[in-house]
């Protein structure tokens, strides 16, 4: 039997001095009370109550379990209060993983979840790396590509968005704008990691010659810089291209590609991570500011 449910059952006795009153308060059967009064009695070795014609009264031990009793439910009455307190003021730290590359897409949701709970803490951790959300590596992922299928995940579309081939004007004052049949003839920029869900990349290294593909490196910032400066063409946002004074698609090569949000199931009623999935979700057709 448990013990605190023994215990609890022998305060509310002493409290209310008889089965009927105790058994109606529990929500269990008399004779439920009688059973953990006897096990708790057995257990202390001690006599709790004595039976009078007034009912059941606590014999000085049982005083003592009221006593615990009281405390214990005063505290467990603060606790509540303390944790709705918290949870409506949301103060702590929500820890979101993604690839750089969409670090601009999400920010406008993030300063809003700030500016409505300033005590909320974010941690953003940008990698290409799968974050384990079971093991509480990361309460919020967002990813690129296929709709993610692991089962113990809750799945939100965020954005929908193209990917396309780019090149500054400084490349192309340099080396040209390619044409379809000299594509593969140009300087290329690439990631060195290959995820099987970046397939733009793999775009690159499967139609790209080796010789061609001047420029690898492991950040998406890096790579977004290396393009703007006129290193090599390289794959980019359609809007991002579209919003610089200076890069231009070099080609009608595009990727389509959905921005997903995952949460842990066991993880997604927490206030902290639905309510940053409620301002996602509601502002998830407004999300046109794209930078990297």
């Amino acid at each position: 039997m448990d013990k605190w449910t023994e215990l609890r059952t022998a305060y509310k006795l002493a409290k209310y001095q008889t089965l009927s009153a105790t058994a109606a308060h529990l929500g269990v059967h008399r004779s439920t009370v009688m059973r953990h009064i006897d096990a708790l009695e057995q257990s202390l070795k001690v006599k709790l109550f004595q039976r009078s014609d007034k009912g059941y009264m606590a014999t000085e031990a049982g005083l003592d379990i009221m006593r615990l009793g009281e405390v214990t439910e005063n505290h467990f009455s603060q606790l509540s209060v303390q944790i709705q307190g918290k949870v409506q003021r949301l103060a702590g730290t929500l820890r979101i993983t993604s690839v750089n590359e969409v670090a601009g897409l999400i920010m406008p949701v993030i300063q809003q979840y700030q500016t409505r709970y300033p005590q909320m803490l974010i941690e953003y951790i940008g990698d290409l790396r799968n974050f384990k959300l079971e093991y509480g590596e990361a309460d919020i992922a967002i990813r690129g590509g296929a709709k993610p299928t692991t089962p113990d995940n809750i799945v939100f579309e965020v954005a929908k968005l193209n990917l396309v081939l780019c090149a500054d004007e400084r490349y192309i004052a340099q080396f040209g704008c390619p044409t379809p049949e000299t594509l593969d003839q140009h300087r290329f920029i690439a990631l060195r990691e290959r995820p099987e869900q970046l397939v733009w990349n793999e775009w690159i290294y499967e139609n790209i010659q080796t010789q061609n593909i001047v420029f690898r490196c492991s950040s998406h910032q890096v790579l977004t810089r290396s393009i703007e400066l006129g290193c090599g063409i390289g794959v980019l946002p359609e809007q991002l291209v579209e919003n610089s004074p200076s890069l231009r698609k070099v080609s009608q090569h595009r990727w389509p590609i959905s921005i997903w949000a995952l949460v842990h199931r066991d993880m997604y009623q927490l206030a902290k991570i639905k309510a940053f999935i409620e301002i996602l979700l509601t502002l998830k057709d407004n999300l046109h500011n794209w930078t990297i």
